[in-house]
């Protein structure tokens, strides 16, 4: 059976700026993606975000099997991307 393409549903965000990504994978398949916001000739002003997924989530990201994660080249070089943060600082029960 073929799988099934997912669509990207896209939500737009007010907010939204140009960051870098890159993304290194450890030994175990792990993967480890980093945000870089701000601006690229001002690194020391720039904001910085990492995500982690581990072994199992980064093969069902990527596609793959967890046992058989597809290898990523060591880190890769950064590429530019958008990224869009909404806060809800107002509600209920966040502090």
């Amino acid at each position: 059976m073929k799988p099934q393409s997912r669509t990207i549903t896209r939500h737009e965000i007010s907010g939204v700026v140009d960051a870098l990504v890159t993304a290194n994978q450890d030994a175990e398949g792990g993967v480890a993606f980093h945000l870089v916001v701000g601006p690229a000739d001002r690194p020391a002003e720039c904001d910085r975000i990492e995500f982690a997924l581990d072994a199992e989530h980064a093969a069902a990201l990527l596609g793959t099997s967890a046992a058989r994660p597809a290898p990523l080249s060591g880190a890769l070089p950064p590429v530019p991307c958008r990224v869009g943060v909404e806060l809800h600082s107002g509600h209920p029960g966040r502090h």
